[in-house]
């Protein structure tokens, strides 16, 4: 009985200790500048997101974050069956797609 409680503390806590993992997939992605000076940029990148916060790295040296608290006030979101769009106004528009377009 005591082995057994033992196993299940252990079991419990190391479950805990491990962080959660986020949902992760290869995409290609499309950063389209509202500055029509710069060129848009496309290719590979990792999408990844945890509790409502998406993540895109591995995207030609850049990294963004888009938290779920800040959509709608610092950036807008766009779920298509196609991928996801993220918009900063007056900066850039970031097209997520699980297949390249």
């Amino acid at each position: 009985m005591i082995r057994t409680t033992i196993t299940a503390a252990a079991l419990a806590i190391t479950a805990l200790a491990v962080p959660a993992q986020a949902d992760s997939t290869s995409a290609y992605c499309m950063l389209t500048w509202d500055d029509s000076s710069k060129d848009s940029i496309k290719g590979p990148c990792t999408f990844s997101q945890y509790g409502g916060n998406a993540y895109v790295d591995d995207f030609n040296y850049y990294k963004f974050a888009f938290p779920s608290a800040e959509q709608d006030k610092t950036y807008e979101r766009d779920n298509k069956e196609s991928g996801i769009s993220f918009k900063r106004k007056g900066q850039y528009t970031l097209g997520v797609f699980w297949y390249i377009p």
